[in-house]
Formats: structure tokens, C-alpha cells, sequence
């Protein structure tokens, strides 16, 4: 057991009081054998059933103005006093053996980061193929060692002074329920990933509305092997193909504002 708290437990939350009891209390052991702290990073447009939740939950909450996810994780890094922080989102569940394979992680501090598959839980089935699979995500990293590129508003990543290492056990993502809830976060990405792509420099070709769907379409059921998901993985890779022609849309978009 570590003498010393080593390791913050971070989430971010917007309106997420369905979740986060459930995901905190998939960290109880870890949390327990690290004596790790908690840390949960509300959007200031959280709702009142979210904050309740995470003033009750967590040892730490702050609130922030929502600019972009990295935003979001290079505050929580700020705010965190440990050499270690694990990020996990309410929607995710740590199981015991990953809590485990943490722990000697960050006993052995090998490596600057830990890269974590997930397995994906969408509309109530896992989702092996279509790009969700094994969707690694660097969620344990030393503090010091580790930002957030915040040029990058959606699909972050930290940029790690140092080496990656791969855990092996896999945190369970439970990730979208209906498709109303899927096409209204898609959306919202989409404008993100536009304003990231122009502020990078990207303009919008006519041609691009038809080839990037197209592309993204191949991506997920061919080399990503959708087909393996039935019925599925096809409808998912025609979903990202949509989601891949909204982000040219939402670029066209702002081009128009520019020139307005």
C-alpha cells in the first residue's frame, strides 16, 4: 500500500447524475488501496442533480467554464496535488482487475502514461469492430509529464514528455443508449471538430462533402471490419460517414460567417 496519496481519480461532468455514482463506486477499491483522492470538474452549465451528485461523491469539485474538453483536463492536472492522475468519465466503470494493474503502474512508474483499451457498450451491445475496438484511450499519466494540446477541442489527447505504456485490462464504456442521444453528441463534435480543423488552417472543398464521407464509410466497415458487427457496425459506419460530411458542413458554415 502506498504511504502517500500518489494517485487523483478525475472525472469531468456536465449532466451526468445518471452515471456518476456508478462510476465512482467502480473506483471504491482502487481508491481504498491507493488512498487515492477524487476530483470531479463540473461544466458551469452542470445541472443542480449533477452537482448535488458530485459534491457528495467527490473530495474535490470544481467548477469551469466548458471551452473544450482539453481545457477541461489540463484544469483538472492543475488542480490535482498527486504525482498520478487517472482520468475516467462518468460513463465508464474501472474493473477490479484494471483497478489492480493501476495500482502496479503506478508503483513501478515505468512509463510517463498509460494508454487503456475500452470496450464499448452502445445501445446495449458491445461493439467489437467499426473502429470501438480496442479504442485506447491514455487516461493514467504523471502529472507533471502530461498536457492537453487545447487546440484540440474534441478526440484529445495528452502530449506526454516521456514514454506510453498499454495496460491490458479494459475499462467499460457505456457509451450511447438511443440514437437521438448518439446524432445530438455527433452534432455537437462536429461543430468542435470544425472550428479546430479552421483555427488549423483548414478550408472547405466542395469535393470534400462527397470523398471524406465516403472515406470514413470505407474506414469503419471495411478496414475497421463493420461488416462484423451485423447490422450494427453497417448502420454505425453509415452514422460516422454522416458525422464526417456534418463536420465539412459545419466548416462551410463558418466560412460563410468569416465572409459575411
Amino acid at each position: 500500500m502506498i504511504n502517500q496519496p500518489a494517485l487523483t481519480l478525475a472525472a469531468l461532468a456536465w449532466r451526468e447524475s445518471d452515471h456518476l455514482q456508478a462510476c465512482f463506486d467502480s473506483l471504491a477499491s482502487l481508491k481504498a488501496n491507493t488512498m487515492a483522492r477524487t476530483l470531479i470538474v463540473l461544466d458551469d452549465n452542470a445541472d443542480d442533480a449533477t452537482r448535488t451528485m458530485a459534491v457528495k461523491l467527490a473530495d474535490n469539485v470544481a467548477t469551469r467554464r466548458f471551452i473544450s474538453f482539453s481545457h477541461q483536463r489540463n484544469a483538472a492536472l492543475s488542480l490535482a496535488d498527486t504525482e498520478w492522475v487517472f482520468f475516467i468519465d462518468p460513463d465508464e466503470r474501472c474493473t477490479p482487475p484494471l483497478a489492480l494493474e493501476i495500482e502496479k503502474a503506478i508503483t513501478s512508474a515505468t512509463h510517463s502514461a498509460y494508454r487503456v483499451p475500452r470496450r464499448n457498450i452502445l445501445f446495449g451491445r458491445e461493439v467489437k469492430h467499426t473502429g470501438w475496438w480496442p479504442d485506447y484511450q491514455v487516461r493514467l499519466m504523471r502529472r507533471e509529464d502530461c498536457h492537453y494540446d487545447e487546440s484540440i477541442r474534441v478526440h484529445e489527447r495528452p502530449l506526454v514528455n516521456g514514454s506510453t505504456g498499454t495496460l491490458s485490462e479494459p475499462l467499460i464504456h457505456y457509451n450511447y443508449t438511443t440514437w437521438s442521444q448518439f446524432a445530438t453528441k455527433q452534432k455537437a463534435y462536429a461543430h468542435l471538430e470544425a472550428e479546430a480543423l479552421w483555427s488549423a488552417g483548414r478550408r472547405p472543398r466542395p469535393r470534400s462533402l462527397v470523398g471524406q464521407p465516403l472515406r470514413e464509410l470505407k474506414r469503419r466497415l471495411v478496414d475497421y471490419r463493420g461488416y462484423k458487427d451485423g447490422a450494427l457496425g453497417v448502420a454505425l459506419s453509415f452514422a460516422m460517414a454522416l458525422y464526417s460530411l456534418e463536420v465539412q458542413r459545419q466548416l462551410l458554415l463558418i466560412q460563410a460567417r468569416r465572409r459575411a
